[in-house]
């Protein structure tokens, strides 16, 4: 099996936990982040086998470039983590095109680059997995000012046609659809008031970013060896 992965977004708190997971059973990891955080520092002090590469995935050129110069790394990669995100909150009337092009550009445009490089050297060895990870607020058509974002991480649940062809060499592609989690992103507006949104889940309270990252590692290993093409809602219940 191949044990050596890439996850972008690798600063988030679900990224971390994604990390450590796969860390934690002796895998590789090349963890893509854009700002660091001191967790994701004492994680690759803890794992040595965690590489971290600092990358601004705002311009596609920064993508295409780290991937031409470090190919060789990446194509010995046999699973695809995409949790890195940019969340702008903006009112739906306040939408400017501009909004719309860097949540894109962030949230989609790697996730496709990296896959159609990658895939190629899956087929060929007769293994690989990719999950990207979309958000509960596809459902609900964003919150009041996070359509923005909402409407980009749909985008990560249109598998290419192709994906079809890719499950006869045991290439597996998937999308986890992320309920509300907690993680600092809900922590920095003191003024916000979580209860209201935790009302609403079935199972009256947040996942934690543990929980997420054990159904990603799982779609995302040798354990999964029969799901694909599918996006798999990780909500209690939503």
């Amino acid at each position: 099996m191949i044990r050596e992965v890439l996850i972008t977004g690798a600063s988030s708190d679900i990224g971390i936990a994604i990390c450590r997971q796969y860390l934690s059973n002796k895998f590789r990891v090349l963890g893509l982040y854009n700002q660091g955080q001191p967790a994701l520092t004492r994680l690759a002090r803890e794992y040595p086998a965690l590489t971290l590469h600092q990358l601004n995935f705002e311009s596609p050129e920064n993508t295409e470039d780290f991937i031409q110069q470090e190919q060789d790394r990446l194509l010995a990669c046999g699973i695809i983590v995409h949790a890195a995100a940019r969340v702008d909150p903006v009112p739906f009337f306040d939408l400017k095109a501009d909004d719309l092009l860097k949540a894109f550009t962030v949230n989609v445009i790697p996730s496709l680059l990296f896959t159609r490089t990658l895939v190629p050297a899956m087929i060929d060895r007769g293994w690989g997995r990719i999950v990207n990870l979309s958000s509960i607020g596809v459902k609900f058509g964003g919150g009041s000012k996070t359509f923005c974002y909402s409407l980009s991480k749909h985008m990560l649940e249109f598998f290419p046609q192709d994906h079809k062809s890719w499950a006869a060499n045991n290439v597996l592609i998937n999308t986890v659809r992320v309920g509300v989690t907690d993680t600092r992103i809900h922590k920095v507006d003191m003024e916000k008031d979580m209860s209201q949104r935790v009302s609403m889940i079935p199972m009256g309270r947040m996942a934690t970013p543990d929980e997420i990252a054990g159904v990603v590692c799982w779609l995302g290993s040798e354990q999964n060896s029969f799901i694909t093409g599918q996006v798999i809602t990780a909500a209690g219940g939503e």
